[in-house]
């Protein structure tokens, strides 16, 4: 219970990367597995039967291995895959490009480039929002006739119904899995009775050189906290809310979810981030009363990475843990201060560059200590900082808040309030409308269809 320990002041940690070599093994092993179908001519023999015609394999060599998600187990599963020269593709929007040319990977931006592209597909992700069901049906039809599947990184990630379809129809040469939406998969699963699907019950880390590297690295994590340094790998981060003023607590929860925010706006790999404290609260600096880490940032700037990092890494996020992972993607940090800005007494803002482009959202906390999203980009808006939203840009035209109202109250979604910013008459406007419920994928489709809608989007804080 992450929860109490942390009320308590107890320092919970994991060891994320102890069985990054065991995961990767195994992804080897099942891709081996799976293009020479050994598991069916093991069981043939074991059978008596002697039919070499029925298990005709393909070879590694020369094939194009799609790997999504080049993070550690990505990385290593690219190395291996090297030795059987093989052509690697990738695809992994918040990794930088250059660290994909050291590895000789191809990185591609378009998810379905990759599936087109690719003879054998292997997921490592994290299983978020984003990436909950990224193969479905539509997916399947991008992919090259008798493609090889593996994934051994989280359940979810693939559709498992539509992947019995495809299996079904031969578009799926061979899949591997080791991950399942339900573990273990409940009595009628359509998993159930595949001839051209590999399963193992979620082995990844199962070695014994893993289990002993993860109680290693924990031990030496405990001997750092002890001897005063770093907590690696921590998922919580004691006392640090406590030590803060009521108004410096509310302003840490808002950066936190400021970074949420963001993280659901921005496009393309983040090259940078800036956290400007604005008015004399933040006058002083108390990173030092309040961290033990070798990151010396302000609280805030550990809030926001974590409200920005935690849905987009397979481990856990902590506010310790985010800088080490900020660093990882070398993604640059800085952190500002301003005496004033129009309107408001105290402001954090925070600016976050991609290759892509950058956003800017500006937040505030009022007497009454909640967290407000006062300007996003170049939109003013007031938006208490909590629940879920519709958020969408479009063209400053008469009845366009209508129609959108219109499609919510079709979809039985209700309003809870709205507020809009506008950069000039008939210019362009945003709109962030909280709402009492999830606004489903089919309904943002609709709402994205008026022709007055430059962009639409669900944002969950």
């Amino acid at each position: 219970d992450i929860e109490a320990a942390s009320k308590k002041g107890i320092i919970v940690m994991n060891a994320p990367t102890g069985n990054t070599l065991a995961a990767t093994e195994h992804t080897m092993a099942m891709m081996l597995a799976s293009v020479r179908k050994l598991p069916y001519a093991h069981n043939s023999l074991e059978r008596g039967e002697w039919d070499r015609k029925r298990f005709m394999g393909i070879q590694l060599y020369k094939k194009t291995l799609g790997i999504v998600g080049l993070g550690r187990i990505g990385t290593e599963v690219a190395k291996r895959a090297k030795a059987f020269d093989m052509h690697i593709v990738a695809f992994d929007p918040y990794i930088k490009r250059d660290k994909a040319e050291k590895l000789n990977v191809e990185l591609f931006d378009d998810f379905h480039h990759l599936l087109a592209m690719s003879d054998i597909v292997t997921f490592h992700v994290p299983l978020t929002d984003e990436t909950r069901g990224m193969v479905k049906a539509a997916q399947f039809e991008h992919m090259k006739d008798r493609v090889v599947l593996i994934n051994c990184c989280r359940g979810g990630v693939i559709d498992e119904a539509d992947l019995a379809e495809a299996l079904d129809s031969g578009k799926i040469f061979m899949a591997a899995l080791d991950v399942f939406t339900h573990e273990p998969p409940p009595p009628g699963s359509p998993l159930h009775n595949q001839e051209r699907l590999i399963v193992t019950p979620h082995l990844g880390a199962n070695t014994e050189e893993a289990q002993k590297n993860v109680s290693v690295i924990i031990a030496q994590q405990v001997i750092n906290v002890l001897k005063g340094r770093s907590y690696d790998n921590a998922v919580n981060l004691p006392y640090v809310r406590g030590r803060l003023s009521s108004e410096l607590k509310a302003y840490f929860d808002l950066s936190e979810k400021m970074g949420r925010l963001l993280s659901q706006i921005v496009m393309g790999r983040i090259e940078e981030v800036q956290i400007t404290l604005v008015g004399s609260l933040f006058a002083e600096d108390i990173s030092e009363k309040v961290f033990d880490s070798p990151f010396r940032y302000q609280p805030f700037t550990f809030a926001v990475l974590k409200g920005l990092l935690e849905h987009k890494q397979q481990e856990g996020v902590s506010f310790v843990s985010a800088p080490y992972y900020a660093k990882e993607r070398e993604i640059s940090i800085i952190e500002a201060k301003a005496e004033r800005v129009k309107n408001y007494s105290d402001l954090i803002s925070v600016r976050v560059t991609t290759d892509r482009g950058a956003n800017t959202v500006g937040g505030t906390v009022f007497a009454d200590l909640k967290g407000r999203i006062v300007s996003i980009d170049q939109f003013l808006v007031d938006v208490v900082a909590e629940g879920t939203f519709l958020l969408f840009t479009n063209m400053d035209r008469p009845g366009v808040i209508g129609r959108v109202g219109t499609i919510l109250g079709e979809n039985r979604i209700n309003v809870a309030g709205f507020y809009l910013g506008r950069e000039s008459y008939q210019g362009n406007a945003l709109a962030c409308v909280s709402l009492d419920s999830r606004v489903p994928e089919a309904v943002l489709e609709e709402i994205r269809e008026l022709e007055e809608i430059l962009d639409a989007r669900e944002i969950v804080l």
